[in-house]
């Protein structure tokens, strides 16, 4: 079904309703780490020299873990 096009005016307040709540998320999250000196939030690592990120399935991470230790210690 076809949207009927909207006016000028319409298309602006699309817009600022799109918009508002982005800009205000991020200024917020700024503000944060700006002037109460948050730390960044980083990913999780899985603690390899590799910097991969963590894999979804626990189980698969367990066993690769595993592996690699028995290889070092080998």
């Amino acid at each position: 079904m076809a949207r009927p096009k909207l006016s000028p005016q319409g298309q602006r307040l699309r817009t600022i309703i799109v918009t508002v709540p982005i800009i205000a998320a991020t200024s917020l999250v700024l503000y944060k780490r700006l002037v109460l000196g948050e730390e960044q939030r980083h990913l999780p690592r899985d603690g390899n020299q590799e910097g991969r990120i963590v894999e979804f399935a626990p189980k698969a991470a367990e066993q690769e873990r595993e592996q690699a230790r028995r290889s070092s210690s080998s």
